[in-house]
C-alpha cells in the first residue's frame, strides 16, 4: 500500500482531493443557504458543455471548463437580480437542457474519444497533471481567503440579501462573488470527480454539517474537517476495493450524512429522556 502513495499520480490525487477537501465543502454550505440547486445544475451542464469544447479543440478541458462555470456565473447573477424574488428558475432550466443537447450533439459529431467523454461525466483524480493540481490549490486557496477575508458580509447575504443591504453591506457584489467562486469549484470539479458527481466534494460535506445545527463559523468548520475526511476515506476506499474514486466518495460521504444525522436523533432521544426524568423527579 506504502509504494502505491509514492507513485505521483497517486500523490497528486491526494494533494487535490485533500485541498478541495478544505475549501470546496464551503461552496456546499453557500449552495445550501441560497438555495442555489437549480443554479448548480445549469452550471454543472455548463461546464460538461466547456469541457466538451476543450476536447474538441485539443485544449484541457478543466480550462474551459472554468471558463464556461465563471461566465456562467456572472451570467446567473444578472439574471438573478432582474428576476423577481431572486429566481432564475426557469434559465436555469433553459440552460441545462440546452448545454447537454449541445454536449450529445459534439460527441456524435466529433472525434471525441469515448474514454475521454466517459472521464468528463464521471471524473479521474488519477489522471490530474500537475498543472491542474496547482489549479487545485489556487482555486481551493481563493475560495479559503476570501471567505475568511469577506466572513462577515458573506455570512449577512446568506442569512438574507436584503437585511445585509440594510446593514450596509454590497450584497450584489457579495451574492456575485458566491456564485462567481460556486461557479469556479463545479467547473474545477468536473476534473476531479466528474459532472455528475461534483456533489461528493461540494455538498456532502455540508449537509454533514449542517445536520449537527451548530452556529455559522463551527459549520462552516465541521464542513471542511468532514470534506477532508471523506475525500480522503473514499479515495481509500476505492483504492482498497480497486473501486473507481468518485463513487466511492460518493459512498463515504453518505455514511457521513447519515452518521450524522443518527447522531443527531439520539441525542434529542437522550434529551427527552433526560427531560423527562427531571419532570418526573419533580412530581414526585
Amino acid at each position: 500500500m506504502r509504494e502505491l502513495f509514492q507513485i505521483p499520480a497517486f500523490s497528486r490525487a491526494i494533494v487535490a482531493l485533500f485541498a478541495c477537501g478544505i475549501a470546496f465543502p464551503l461552496l456546499g454550505i453557500y449552495i445550501l443557504s441560497l438555495e442555489l440547486i437549480p443554479v448548480r445544475f445549469g452550471v454543472m451542464h455548463l461546464s460538461l458543455l466547456g469541457a466538451t469544447a476543450g476536447l474538441m479543440f485539443g485544449v484541457d478541458p478543466v480550462f474551459f471548463a472554468m471558463l464556461f462555470s465563471v461566465a456562467g456565473g456572472f451570467v446567473i447573477a444578472g439574471l438573478s437580480s432582474r428576476a423577481s424574488g431572486g429566481s432564475s428558475g426557469g434559465a436555469m432550466a433553459l440552460l441545462m437542457t440546452a448545454s447537454l443537447g449541445i454536449v450529445f450533439i459534439l460527441f456524435y459529431k466529433t472525434n471525441i474519444h469515448a474514454i475521454e467523454a466517459f472521464n468528463l461525466f464521471w471524473g479521474n483524480v488519477l489522471a490530474l497533471d500537475k498543472v491542474e493540481v496547482l489549479l487545485v490549490l489556487i482555486v481551493s486557496a481563493l475560495i479559503l481567503a476570501s471567505t475568511i477575508r469577506f466572513l462577515r458580509p458573506i455570512s449577512a447575504v446568506l442569512f438574507d440579501r436584503e437585511t445585509a443591504f440594510a446593514f450596509g453591506f454590497p450584497s450584489t457584489v457579495v451574492y456575485t462573488g458566491i456564485l462567481v467562486m460556486v461557479c469556479a469549484g463545479i467547473g474545477l470539479g468536473i476534473r476531479i470527480t466528474g459532472a455528475l458527481m461534483v456533489d461528493a466534494v461540494t455538498l456532502l460535506p455540508a449537509l454533514a454539517a449542517q445536520s449537527l445545527k451548530k452556529n455559522f463559523k463551527p459549520t462552516m468548520l465541521l464542513a471542511s474537517v468532514f470534506g477532508v475526511c471523506i475525500n480522503l476515506g473514499g479515495f481509500a476506499l476505492a483504492v482498497v476495493f480497486d473501486l473507481p474514486t468518485s463513487p466511492a466518495i460518493i459512498v463515504v460521504g453518505s455514511a457521513v450524512v447519515l452518521g450524522c444525522r443518527l447522531v443527531v436523533r439520539l441525542q434529542k432521544k437522550e434529551n427527552r429522556a433526560s427531560e423527562n426524568a427531571e419532570s418526573s423527579l419533580f412530581r414526585h
